[in-house]
């Protein structure tokens, strides 16, 4: 085959979220209430599970420049499977810790190579690709988390046997569908009149590095913010007398509006904005608006209106940063690129809880949802200062 079809690619990234969904929702409480351990310590196994995650985004983002992505893929699927495997017969400590690290690493690895296989797809837009990946990511974590809720009792191990076989049909579907070979795309769009030699070189010009760098930094400062959704908010609306399964219902929530506005995105064929950069501005506003509102939250129906302003930002902009640099980066580099997309938020989800701790324990939860809305809105600020004098000077690739 000349080309990856989408289809093939999201049915691919959709197993994949089911089956890496599994972990993170139970994590805590099965490592918590069942194997009886601390919330420290089930803190630095999440902290360790996406740091490995971040190590595996890396390097597969290297390596599919380099070599053959079929088979590295097909070997990050195999890994990743059998990790699942092991924790379906031993799921005790110290192995089940130990196993999330592996999973963490597989899972990164197969983030990043999904990701650069989307750039390969020229028969759609680029925006059009990444809306469709965030969209079907997304689908399959509502897909996961509501699996998880209806099988998990006391015993992880039917779970990880549902994501063990979730993992060997994503390998035969990538047997058989993802063994493409990668040409160059004969049209390229060119911004300046050294668009052409950059193309030939190979060379990153050095404008698309700053702007790129700007945006992945933006990501991984931004996700420390998001992940007091997954981890503090929860303490602190429980002290506000809210029980925790409303707290739970906030995820379904967040699932349903990601798809309404991915799905309008994708329906627009990811043109709603004709610049994507303004995409972008226009969704940290929302995720800016969402911890404005945090700050004066005490009924649960301001939790709600909140989680909805972020999903819409998080849906406006998340996916956007891949397809921007899928766009700033040439061919021989867009897996190191798609890697580092993939790497920058891992790393904002592992320090996240960590971050949120100290300013809590230091000032309060207010402080928090204050600190967030102002560094927010300073990124949105040094975005449009970099990019928008930028930009007139950047080379595309498409």
């Amino acid at each position: 085959m000349k080309e990856l079809k989408l289809r093939y690619l999201l049915l691919g990234a959709l197993m994949d979220s089911i089956g890496m969904s599994f972990v993170w929702p139970l994590t805590t409480v099965y490592m918590h209430n069942i194997l009886g351990h601390s919330l420290t310590i089930v803190g630095i196994v999440l902290m360790l599970n996406s740091v490995a995650s971040i190590i595996g985004s890396f390097v597969a983002g290297q390596l599919f420049d380099k070599y053959d992505g079929y088979y590295l893929l097909l070997g990050g699927i195999v890994f990743t499977a059998l990790s699942m495997f092991v924790l379906v017969f031993s799921n005790d400590w110290p192995v089940y810790p130990i196993m999330l690290v592996m999973i963490g690493l597989g899972t990164g690895w197969i983030m990043a190579f999904v990701n650069a296989l989307g750039t390969t797809v020229h028969s759609r837009d680029g925006r059009f690709v990444f809306n469709m990946l965030y969209f079907v990511q997304n689908l399959g974590v509502m897909v996961g988390t509501a699996i998880v809720g209806l099988m998990f009792k006391d015993n992880v191990a039917p779970l990880f046997a549902v994501s063990t076989a979730l993992y060997v049909l994503f390998f035969v579907v990538a047997v058989t569908n993802y063994h493409v070979k990668r040409e160059l795309p004969k049209r390229q769009n060119q911004m300046d009149q050294n668009a052409q030699a950059a193309s030939k070189t190979e060379k990153l010009p050095r404008i698309n590095a700053l702007v790129m760098y700007t945006l992945f930094i933006s990501l991984f400062l931004i996700w420390i913010f998001y992940q007091q959704w997954n981890s503090n908010i929860s303490v602190y609306m429980l002290s506000l007398h809210i029980p925790l399964k409303d707290y739970s219902f906030l995820w379904t929530v967040n699932g349903f509006f990601i798809l309404i506005v991915q799905a309008f995105l994708s329906w627009k064929g990811g043109k709603m904005f004709k610049d994507p950069f303004h995409q972008v501005y226009f969704g940290m506003l929302f995720l800016i608006a969402s911890y404005v509102i945090l700050v004066f939250a005490t009924q649960y129906i301001a939790f709600v209106f909140a989680m909805i302003i972020l999903t819409i930002g998080e849906a406006i902009t998340f996916p956007q940063i891949p397809a921007i640099a899928n766009l700033l980066s040439p061919y021989s580099m867009k897996g190191r690129y798609q890697g580092l997309a993939s790497s920058f938020p891992s790393a904002g989800r592992a320090l996240g809880p960590l971050v949120g701790s100290l300013i809590i324990d230091t000032f309060s939860f207010v402080s928090l949802f204050v600190v967030a809305a102002v560094i927010i809105a300073l990124i949105l600020f040094v975005n449009i200062a970099v990019i928008e004098r930028s930009k007139h000077e950047l080379t595309e690739y498409n």
